[in-house]
């Protein structure tokens, strides 16, 4: 008994470690926002600036705004800032997600304290000018408007109206993977025959798909968009998943299984990234982890929901090439099985 105390414990630290390290150790990097407008204005907010953003995020310049919204539908920026003389603007997409959101929420703030800066300058300067000529300061101060230009903040993707802080797209990652995991380890020990295994895997990726669509898309909102691309979507990654274990299962026994669980418990879940950009992840952690499942599954659900100018055909291709292993270890566990059965 006590060797199993022992066995479980180190397990569940082992477990809680490969979460827990990932986020903590957490680093914001890999952040870019475009920057567009009148020369002398974008040379000196960049100057200013950048200085603060060093580790945050990194400043690109573009040609006009019109570069910087189809950069930022593309996914390449997190946001941009617009500065035309007299209307500043700060383009967003809070459908990145909260951190990059708290990140361009920090520019405007920024900006809005040098355009405050600027102006009482300038008044500062008029006051004394006036002075200067024998004119009475008052009658210059009288002349001012009543209220100062503010930033303009524009959200160019925005969550749905049904889950306006993404909390809903940011909570459906664990639960999807999971329900995969179990469905893959039922599949795995009550399914019997490789070709069975396979048309139960098939038939979770359409069926279970096709209702976590309309859940996740007709019912609650949380991923709008072509529901086409999202039945597809979801539908992959059951069948990436509970193919993993139904396959391993078929190829090596319990073994497998144990396998399959190692990889989505301590490598694929930890590094998936659910709640922060996957760049932040320590020692390239998050680049490994959009190669596993739920990592590209979490990214492509993003995408097709949200942001469908930017190319999502890495993830499309990882979840392709999950499922081609699937079917080469369930091809393996199928000539095990008859080399068994002619032995006997």
């Amino acid at each position: 008994m006590t060797w199993i105390t022992v066995l479980v414990s180190a397990v569940l630290s082992l477990l809680i470690l490969t979460f827990a390290w990932p986020s903590s150790r957490a680093e914001m990097s890999g952040q870019t926002i475009a920057v567009t407008g009148d020369a002398e204005l974008v040379e000196q907010f960049m100057s200013n600036v950048s200085g603060g953003l060093s580790g945050i995020a990194d400043l690109e310049q573009v040609s006009d705004r019109d570069a910087a919204v189809a950069g930022v539908l593309k996914r390449d920026f997190i946001g941009a800032v617009v500065l035309v003389d007299g209307a500043p603007e700060v383009l967003t997409a809070s459908a990145n997600g909260q951190v990059p959101t708290a990140v361009m929420t920090e520019v405007s703030g920024r900006l809005q304290t040098m355009l405050d800066a600027q102006i009482y300058d300038g008044i500062r300067s008029g006051i004394d000018a006036a002075a200067e000529r024998g004119i009475d300061p008052a009658a210059v101060a009288g002349q001012l408007p009543e209220s100062l230009p503010q930033v303009a903040v524009t959200d160019l993707v925005p969550y749905s109206s049904d889950d306006p802080s993404g909390a809903g797209a940011t909570a459906a990652g664990i639960p999807l993977t999971v329900g995969a995991l179990l469905a893959g380890l039922t599949i795995a020990y009550l399914v019997k025959g490789v070709w069975r295994k396979a048309a139960a895997v098939l038939g979770l990726g359409v069926g279970g798909g096709l209702l976590l669509a309309l859940i996740l898309d007709t019912w609650l909102q949380v991923y709008p968009g072509s529901f086409g691309a999202l039945w597809l979507a979801l539908g992959l990654s059951l069948m990436a998943t509970s193919g993993l274990f139904s396959g391993l299962h078929a190829a090596f026994g319990e073994v497998g299984i144990g396998i399959a669980a190692g990889i989505t418990l301590f490598a694929a879940m930890p590094w998936a990234a659910f709640a922060v950009p996957y760049k932040f992840l320590p020692a390239g952690l998050g680049c490994i982890g959009q190669c596993l499942i739920p990592g590209s599954t979490t990214t492509l659900l993003r995408i097709v929901s949200y942001f469908p100018d930017a190319s999502a055909a890495g993830q499309w291709c990882v979840l392709c090439a999950w499922l081609l292993v699937d079917v080469v270890l369930l091809a393996l566990g199928r000539r095990s099985t008859a080399r068994m059965r002619a032995e006997a």
